[in-house]
């Protein structure tokens, strides 16, 4: 059976307009109306790498996570958490920066840090791999990543997005774990994507972020929206609009390798569009490549502009929040 995904064209964050098509997504790929029901309880798990505003394209745009929550609500779900560990600043202040704050007023939504870090058993044997146990307290997870160019990794999409479940200064030691290996890395993110199973992920392409990613590029209208259950398909129809070579989207390759979903177009169906390649585009910026390991100098930079985040800035959140890393 081929795995399908649901794109559309979307050139503003109509508010509508995205809520309309969340609801023709879950009409093609949910049309037994499976995924979701009353008194379930979903988390929602969009990018909240940094504290900027949604038009510097860092974090998942709010239309997106509002729209989200509109059809959740109107399916009766229960409870409706939105939350992510974001490298610099507490998730409170992260999130009311990013546009987040209404959504709990306007929804009932709560915006919660990831807690609970518990270890995991990966293909990959590395040690000290630990993600948030809280994920255990939900009956449906849904996955809201932006597209995003990445320094070390190519594209930020559907599988990169997890790797904000690993809480804790553990995401830097993660990648010094792995040694500059892309491909392992990759693979790692994998197992994450495996063990976690979102039901569902909405892609924000409307305004991407091209260039020095992810969080010092700069805007790109690219366009699309899109939505499917297999993150490996929706990653690569991503890829393949954006004109990126297939080698070097790591966390693709690492897909393919550990045989995660569908790689391979032809046993993709993409509704929407006649043809999803009329989307493509020719002048998407990808970043300039980083390798993937943080030095120890590195490492205490971060701590020191943490404790300036949440030490003198944000002198209200007694908790120190538990999560480093780019998404």
């Amino acid at each position: 059976m081929k795995s399908k995904i649901h794109l559309q064209k979307l050139e503003n964050y109509s508010l509508d307009n995205v809520e309309q098509f969340v609801r023709s997504s879950l009409e093609v790929l949910d049309p037994k109306a499976s995924l979701f029901s009353s008194g379930q309880k979903v988390l929602l798990k969009p990018n909240l790498l940094r504290g900027f505003k949604p038009e510097r394209c860092v974090t998942t745009h709010p239309v997106v996570v509002e729209a989200m929550c509109r059809v959740l609500k109107d399916l009766s779900v229960s409870k409706i958490v939105i939350s992510d560990s974001p490298a610099l600043g507490s998730l409170t202040a992260v999130a009311n920066q990013a546009g987040y704050g209404l959504l709990e007023k306007k929804y009932g939504a709560q915006i919660l840090p990831l807690t609970d870090p518990i270890s995991f058993e990966n293909a990959e044997g590395i040690p000290h791999l630990k993600i948030a146990g809280c994920l255990n307290q939900f009956d449906r997870i849904v996955n809201l990543p932006k597209v995003k160019s990445h320094c070390q990794m190519t594209l930020t999409l559907s599988i990169k997005n997890l790797f904000g479940l690993v809480i804790g200064k553990r995401k830097p030691v993660l990648h010094c774990l792995v040694k500059n290996d892309k491909i392992k890395f990759g693979k790692m993110l994998i197992d994450i994507a495996r063990h976690v199973n979102p039901c569902l992920t909405i892609m924000d392409g409307i305004q991407a972020m091209q260039g020095q990613g992810p969080s010092n590029g700069t805007p790109y209208p690219l366009g699309v929206i899109g939505a499917g259950t297999d993150m490996t398909a929706l990653d690569r129809i991503f890829a393949d609009i954006l004109n990126i070579p297939l080698d070097q989207v790591y966390a693709l390759q690492a897909a393919r390798l550990k045989n995660f979903g569908q790689y391979h177009t032809e046993h993709i169906e993409v509704s929407g569009p006649a043809d999803y390649r009329l989307f493509a585009v020719e002048d998407f910026k990808q970043a300039c490549p980083l390798d993937i390991s943080f030095n120890p100098f590195r490492l205490i930079k971060s701590f020191i502009k943490q404790f300036y985040e949440i030490g003198i800035k944000e002198p209200g959140h007694a908790r120190w929040p538990l999560s480093r890393g780019g998404k």
